[in-house]
């Protein structure tokens, strides 16, 4: 008897549900019930593909919604540990730098999207001599 053949017939979802779930092909062909060879060979169909990747980036859009809906909460939850007089100045010192450092990380992802967005489908080397 092949190696697999008696393994039941899975779906796309199901192997998308493992491989989303476990962190390599072969914890997910087990916990699918399946073989590592039977995920290979989907993973090998550009339509199974797609799928997988759109409930991948499905998965990350939602965790990135999440984080943006307690982004100014964590902020504020900075800025107050930072301006309490209370607090010993060590810790104050460390959350101004958090906001400093992210500060500059929000303003050179800022600017690169505004650039992304005027210059849609052009290079960055594209330049207009009008």
């Amino acid at each position: 008897m092949a190696k697999g053949s008696n393994t039941k017939a899975i779906s796309n979802e199901e192997i998308i549900a493992a491989l989303l779930q476990h962190g390599t092909i072969k914890e997910a062909a087990a916990a699918a019930g399946t073989t590592p060879r039977t995920i290979y060979d989907r993973m090998n169909d550009r339509e199974f593909r797609a799928e997988y990747m759109e409930a991948k980036n499905d998965i990350i859009r939602k965790a990135v919604f999440t984080i943006n809906e307690k982004l100014s909460e964590a902020i504020d939850t900075v800025a107050d540990i930072m301006t309490d007089k209370d607090n010993n100045p060590a810790i104050r010192l460390q959350a101004a730098q958090t906001i400093l450092n992210n500060a500059g990380k929000f303003a050179e992802r800022l600017t690169h999207d505004e650039y992304q967005s005027r210059n849609e489908g052009k290079s960055p080397f594209d330049f207009d001599f009008d």
